[in-house]
């Protein structure tokens, strides 16, 4: 275990990131299948790309008005993936976030993406007196919506041709819970 844990719960530790975890985490993001989900990351990912991203990750811990807060998810000891509250905005949409998420393949089908999803909702709803915290998903990613509804997110909608990758649009459901 690389730091001290903030939020722990279902079996799982949620704990901010540090650079020793760096050279784990850039195996887990450069899993074709886990890859396959992020739009701001290449595939795959070189070291130095993976080491800027978690540099300014730990950095926003400590600013003022952070944008985002990413937890590592851990299991045994092990990461097992990471979740975030992010576009957390202090100026036009302060009262909402949105929730974001990945588990590695050797991690799926246990339920721990639920599991993270349910500790960090009401984490984020109180520290950051939240009123919405949302969440989407491509409408072909079943197990994602499964993760949401699973931790009490309700379907809103489908945001069609919401993303562009690889030159392809894709659809995004939203899904959303209120406090």
């Amino acid at each position: 275990m690389n730091s001290k844990p903030i939020l722990k719960g279902y079996g799982i530790r949620l704990r901010h990131a540090s650079m020793r975890d760096l050279k784990e985490y850039h195996t887990k993001i450069n899993d074709k299948s886990t890859a396959k989900g992020f739009l701001s990351l290449p595939y795959p990912c070189p070291l130095s790309h993976a080491r800027k991203e978690l540099k300014a990750t730990i950095r926003n811990y400590w600013s003022k008005r952070p944008t985002r807060e990413l937890f590592i998810i851990e299991v045994d000891g092990e990461i097992a993936g990471d979740v975030s509250i992010g576009h957390l905005s202090y100026k036009y949409h302060k009262h909402k976030g949105e929730v974001g998420y990945w588990v590695a393949r050797k991690f799926r089908g246990r339920g721990i993406a639920t599991k993270a999803v349910k500790l960090l909702t009401p984490y984020a709803f109180k520290k950051y007196k939240l009123k919405r915290i949302q969440g989407t998903c491509r409408t072909f990613n079943k197990a994602s919506a499964r993760v949401l509804e699973k931790a009490g997110y309700k379907l809103e909608g489908i945001l069609r041709k919401n993303k562009c990758k690889d030159g392809r649009y894709l659809d995004d459901m939203i899904f959303a819970k209120i406090k």
